[in-house]
């Protein structure tokens, strides 16, 4: 076989793919979030039913709340693994499908975010990814 010189940067880190890599969102937040992709075991078991789920939903003509929500649990169950910094009356709110779906759903910004890089196994090559919000977004 033939062995490439310095070709890391070309090449998927599965392992961040399928373990998660850091999302700093502003505010001191961070989500750990795993990939969207067949190195996600959990994803790559669903993906076909979102999938189909998803074109249901667009030939419904659903409005991008209503996908919103069907992703939002999608994201919190299958991507998100963890948090820190995300509180409830000054009490750190520890990570669960639950609340993970309810802050998805609160907070557009990290939604957005979770949505903008869970795609891209490129945003999965090292530890951390600042989330870009859109301040002229609303």
């Amino acid at each position: 076989g033939y062995a490439f010189d310095n070709i890391e940067d070309l090449q998927r880190n599965r392992d961040l793919e399928r373990d998660g890599t850091e999302l700093g969102l502003p505010g001191g937040r961070t989500l750990i979030v795993r990939a969207a992709s067949d190195a996600n075991p959990q994803w790559r078991a669903q993906g076909e039913k979102i999938a189909a789920e998803l074109r249901r939903l667009s030939n419904a003509r659903a409005t991008n709340e209503r996908v919103r929500v069907f992703l939002a649990r999608k994201y919190a169950e299958l991507l998100v693994r963890d948090w820190r910094g995300i509180t409830s009356k000054g009490i750190e709110v520890p990570y669960s499908v639950e609340a993970g779906e309810a802050f998805l759903l609160a907070a557009d910004d990290a939604y957005a975010a979770v949505d903008a890089i869970v795609y891209e196994t490129k945003n999965f090559r090292g530890q951390r990814i600042e989330a870009v919000v859109d301040e002229a977004k609303n």
